[in-house]
């Protein structure tokens, strides 16, 4: 394992900073990362995630149209399962910006599957206009508990570069 990957940075004898994130210059095209623990879907929290996005989805509000349309199994929202694929990743944890999701591709996901995703390193380039970032292209994708596939996407990442970034302007 690369030592770049190392989460934790000495600051002093015996004292550690945590740090979220890989630099630009320490991805490969080629590498794929799994992301874990996986992400378990809840009744709870997808109630959770509807009420806060406001969405008024008939399968996640009422639960009487739910099960005469569904049957018994309670879908998640779709755009939870990208919420919670985008954001379970400490891996990423440098990113300036998602610039662009592609080829996005669904199956239905339901209460009490879990989720495992990971990543692959498509290409990578240093930004033209920004000199302190790098842009990443990376094919995401999730797998049920069966190891069946339920999403998938490509995605453009504008990442920090070694040496900048937020721990550095915190001063970390």
């Amino acid at each position: 394992m690369k030592e770049s990957f190392n989460f934790l940075r000495e600051i002093e004898k015996d004292v550690y900073v945590e740090t979220v994130g890989i630099d630009f210059e320490d991805f490969e095209v080629g590498q794929v990362f799994e992301h874990r623990p996986g992400r378990t879907f809840t009744e709870a929290s997808c109630t959770n995630y509807a009420l806060h996005s406001f969405d008024l989805t008939p399968f996640i509000t009422d639960q009487v149209y739910a099960h005469r349309v569904y049957g018994s199994r309670t879908r998640v929202l779709e755009i939870f399962v990208l919420s919670a694929m985008a954001h379970t990743t400490k891996t990423f944890g440098k990113v300036v910006a998602n610039l662009e999701m592609v080829d996005c591709e669904l199956q239905p996901v339901f209460v009490g599957d879990t989720l495992y995703f990971e990543s692959e390193i498509l290409s990578k380039r240093e930004s033209k206009s920004r000199p302190d970032q790098g842009l990443l292209s990376i094919y995401s994708r999730a797998k049920n508990q069966h190891g069946e596939k339920v999403c998938s996407y490509k995605r453009t990442l504008l990442v920090y570069r070694k040496n900048f970034g937020p721990y550095e302007a915190a001063g970390y």
